[in-house]
């Protein structure tokens, strides 16, 4: 087992993932193998025929068959699919291999050694291309990056076999030319391994991609022209193409000067020199390539060979000779597969996964062809020139120090490249970490405004009662500030309830616009709709109810009543308090049925009502009635009355009226923020009112409210806590100023400390109990909880970059997304917190794996179930004590009993009953059997929101 770990540790393979290793593996390596022994034929047989320089006709030559090529190949994949046309091109390469070997044996002309080198040229393009497409259909961006390194191995150990060959066969087969057979072979077993693979790897779903950049070249074109980051990709890549090119021209010209003429010594040669360096690849690729990506990412690795590269071309120009050479395409053979192939792969993979073959297809067929044209002919510049007949282009005669100066300018060139792609990745994981971001407070909020507005325009002319008294009353539950335009219309509904709750929503908003259609409702022939009318106009308009009782005389009694004190309330010669002050009172004591009509209209009033009638209005804001007391908050709210703020306070733990409060307190500003800071922190406060304070800091967004909330970020209770951060982050985002990240790094240290506990005491309790076990399905929900206090902490320190997003990426059910957001913190955090966060969040990394890095982390591993009981009940979270007292009576921890008599009296009652229930399985009834946990015990479990079941 500890070696099946140690393994796993050092490839990155894990459970399950060995068969697809294995097969995509063995298959780059076949792919590798054919290319790298065609290549070296290649270089062999036209060697033998045609001067070096020769060579820049075939590289202008490739990319123009590979442009008619591409568009038709594109077309195919699209309506056939990826897998069918990997299988279908490699029964095409075999035949057309054996059509090679007649023409060779059979009418051996100078002529076929030309035409096989371009050939050669486009199997080299198509065939990694399709390996490496199919490797990334088969990885996520996180498993590619773990494994990449393994299974580029197989590209190196393709390159040794692939030069074994031709440096064993060459002679026992008969020259260069025989050598085709072997390479037919490898195709053969190339295609066996595909179809194993269709075999044991099951197809992936297809994901839809919004635009039809796959369906055409020129879509495509367009896409990579216009996206930032694509754009810089290509780019590396033309610089790749032309770099290496001319890297490895310098390397044939030497051997051409070695071996004169003689096809098979240079096809043994060249043969020769790919086993050794292949060698240096496989080992490169296979201990370094993946804990490079894991460590660095493509942050080092992008620039690795450039920069390798550069050094060699500085040597050749120091020291034209051919050991510079030979080290200079050591180092490009030794890198281009292994670390540079693996870092460019990782690049396409933040992209869409339906968008991303069609780009790396375009990428990698169009645009480093391209550049194979334009490096073929500045290279044709550079030297000899080109002539074809009497016409002719002069070139400039650069040898071996002209080739590596041009080269080195071209270099800096691709590290400026690479420089912007390093950063562009980072952006392009963010993007598509953000395409999963769902914020259901903005997303409900935005189509209920949507809804609202589009079934009004709609049901106005339909007169559809029904639908439009819906609609009206979820504008009434929004509660919202502002009216919403399509309102005043309604005033003119057939339906005298669609009427009078139009106007009753005008009325609560404070809009003053239809004093006049109002004033024609006063004799509507509906009673209510006429109150409503009263009751609008004496707010908005100054009518005196008397004059309109004494005009129509029939009104509902609490209108005229809230009509009088309103009128008597105001300032002028018919202002009289007292008088005013007795009605309103009589309003309140009213008894039902009528009492909750005349307490409305009275909190309708408190807006209004000037000095002496707080104690009507305290009565008001401890109504038993929702809406009263809603109405009444909002007066206070408006009228900043900080005389009522403890009545404001108390109402911060009812869930109905708590945003309501809220506003209303945040409205009285700093004069506020001290007394709250006190509340915050004060034990005598109930725990409901304090988690409410943190929101109300928020929307004072003073540097005094911040400073009260940075204080309580080390609160004991993590609802709290977490609602502290929430609002830290908010507060952040609206005043644009940084959070000092002293107390957060504090914070988050111990936060990322504890939840790496948490898991010593699952793993522990895990081997005891079922899965369905509610106190370890609530420590798991607790662990949600703190990897969420995590990300807000994070957020803190680091704003500029959107790491919500990615915490919500991460508990996507689209493993894409979540393997993309990893990948983005393992670029934005800094290592030392990379190290810790990311196997937290890693769903390849198992709850053991995490309680033995917390053991060495920690340095106390948790070995008993009592050890990992006590911590829980050390917690000073209640929930997690009620699950710690659940435990201790479930499996029978005597040594802990004496934990749960102070919790039996605990004002938290899921902790008392859980508590009390606990000692009755520890010491059961003399008669009958133990009574394990109560129903009403298990109910309040069951029903609990920690459990997510509430």
């Amino acid at each position: 087992m500890q070696g099946t770990e140690r393994l796993a540790t050092l490839t990155g393979v894990r459970r399950g993932e060995a068969p697809s290793v294995l097969l995509t593996f063995l298959f780059i390596a076949t792919v590798v193998a054919s290319f790298v022994l065609a290549k070296t034929i290649r270089n062999g047989l036209f060697l033998a025929q045609f001067d070096a320089h020769r060579l820049v006709y075939v590289y202008v030559a490739v990319p123009l068959i590979l442009t008619v090529f591409v568009p038709f190949y594109t077309r195919v994949v699209a309506r056939s699919g990826q897998r069918t046309v990997l299988l279908s091109s490699l029964v095409v390469f075999l035949v057309n291999i054996l059509l090679f070997w007649l023409l060779f044996r059979l009418d051996p002309r100078p002529m076929w050694s030309a035409v096989f080198y371009v050939w050669v040229n486009c199997y080299g393009v198509i065939a990694p291309f399709q390996a490496w497409s199919f490797a990334n259909s088969v990885f996520d961006t996180r498993q590619a990056k773990r494994l990449f390194g393994l299974i580029g191995s197989g590209a190196s150990a393709g390159a040794v076999t692939g030069g074994l060959l031709a440096r064993v066969l060459v002679g026992p087969v008969g020259g260069a030319a025989n050598l085709l057979l072997v390479l037919a072979a490898l195709l053969v077993v190339a295609g066996l391994l595909v179809v194993r693979t269709l075999k044991v790897i099951p197809r992936r779903k297809p994901v839809p991609f919004e635009t039809t950049a796959g369906a055409h070249p020129g879509q495509t074109l367009l896409l990579v022209a216009r996206t930032k980051y694509l754009r810089w990709l290509a780019a590396s890549v033309f610089f790749v193409a032309v770099v290496t090119q001319w890297t490895q021209f310098q390397f044939l010209l030497v051997a051409q000067e070695r071996y004169t003429r003689d096809a098979d010594r240079l096809t043994a040669f060249l043969g020769e020199f790919n086993v050794y360096f292949g060698i240096v690849a496989f080992l490169v690729q296979f201990l370094f390539t993946g804990p490079l990506l894991r460590r660095f990412g493509v942050a080092l690795t992008v620039l690795l060979l450039p920069l390798s590269l550069g050094l060699g071309s500085t040597l050749i120009l120091l020291f034209p000779a051919l050991w510079s050479v030979l080290f200079t395409t050591a180092l490009d053979q030794s890198l281009r597969f292994s670390v540079d192939k693996a870092t460019y792969e990782l690049l396409y993979l933040p992209l869409p996964p339906a968008m991303r073959p069609a780009v790396k297809g375009t990428i990698d067929m169009v645009f480093n062809r391209g550049a194979d044209a334009v490096g073929g002919l500045l290279l044709g510049l550079a030297t000899q020139g080109f002539h074809l007949g009497i016409v002719g282009l002069p070139g400039a005669g650069f040898g071996l120090r002209g080739i590596a100066a041009t080269n080195l300018v071209l270099i800096a060139a691709w590290v400026a490249a690479a420089l912007r792609v390093r950063r562009g990745y980072v952006d392009a994981l963010r993007d598509s970490v953000r395409r999963h971001r769902l914020d259901p407070e903005q997303t409900t909020a935005s189509y209920l405004d949507r809804s609202t507005a589009e079934v009004l325009a709609e049901r106005l002319d339909t007169g559809d009662e029904r639908e439009l008294l819906y609609t009206l009353s979820l504008l009434e539950k929004r509660r919202r500030t502002a009216p919403h335009p399509a309102l005043r219309p309604l005033l003119d509904h057939t339906s005298a309830a669609v009427r009078r709750r139009a106007l009753a929503l005008l009325d609560a908003s404070g809009d003053r616009s239809a004093v006049v259609r109002a004033q024609e409702l006063l004799h509507d022939d509906d009673l209510e709709t006429r109150t409503v009318a009263l009751s609008y106009l004496t707010h908005h308009a100054g009518v005196d109810p008397l004059a309109a009782i004494r005009e129509i005389k029939d009104f509902a009694s609490h209108s005229v009543r809230a009509g009088m004190v309103a009128f008597l309330a105001r300032p002028g010669p018919s202002q009289n308090i007292d008088a005013a002050r007795l009605i309103l009172d009589a309003m309140l004591e009213e008894p039902e049925p009528g009492g909750r009509p005349a307490r409305l209209e009275a909190a309708r009033l408190a807006e209004t009502l000037p000095e002496g009638f707080g104690r009507a209005i305290g009565r008001l804001l401890r109504d038993s009635e929702v809406e009263v007391a809603r109405l009444a908050i909002r007066a206070v709210g408006k009228r900043r009355r900080k005389e009522f703020l403890p009545e404001l306070m108390a109402c911060l733990a009812s869930p109905d009226l708590s945003p309501e409060a809220a506003r209303s307190l945040a409205a009285l500003g700093d004069d506020v923020v001290e007394t709250l800071r006190a509340q915050l922190v004060s034990p005598g406060l109930s725990l409901e009112v304090r988690r409410e304070i943190p929101s109300v800091l928020v929307r004072i967004a003073t540097p005094a409210a911040q400073r009260a909330l940075l204080e309580s970020l080390m609160h004991g209770d993590p609802a709290l806590r977490l609602r502290v951060i929430d609002s830290l982050n908010r507060a952040r985002k609206r005043r644009g100023e940084p959070v000092p990240t002293e107390a957060v790094e504090t914070v988050l240290a111990a936060e990322i400390i504890g939840h790496y506990r948490s898991y010593q005491i699952l793993a522990r309790l895990g081997r005891e109990l079922s899965e369905e076990d509610a106190a370890l399905r609530g420590l798991r929900q607790t662990l949600e909880e703190e990897v969420e206090r995590i990300f807000g902490l994070l957020s803190l320190m680091m704003p500029g970059h959107d790491l919500q997003s990615a915490h919500l990426a991460l508990r996507s059910d689209d493993g894409q997304a979540r393997a993309n957001a990893l990948e983005l913190l393992d670029n934005v955090l800094p290592p030392s917190l990379r190290r810790l966060v990311v196997p937290l969040l890693d769903g390849h990394v198992s709850v053991e794996e995490r309680a033995a890095l917390a053991g060495r982390l920690a340095g106390a591993p948790v070995e008993t179930r009592e050890e990992a009981v006590a911590i829980l009940a050390a917690s000073p979270d209640p929930w997690l004590r009620a699950c710690a007292a659940r435990l201790i009576g479930s499996l029978g921890l005597r040594s802990l009993e004496e934990r749960l008599e102070p919790w039996t009296h605990d004002q938290d009652p899921l902790l008392r009953e859980t508590a009390r229930a606990a000692l009755l399985q520890l010491h059961p009834p003399d008669e009958g059997p133990s009574p394990g946990i109560s129903s009403e015990t298990s109910g309040i479990w069951e029903s609990s929101d920690r459990l997510g079941l509430g």
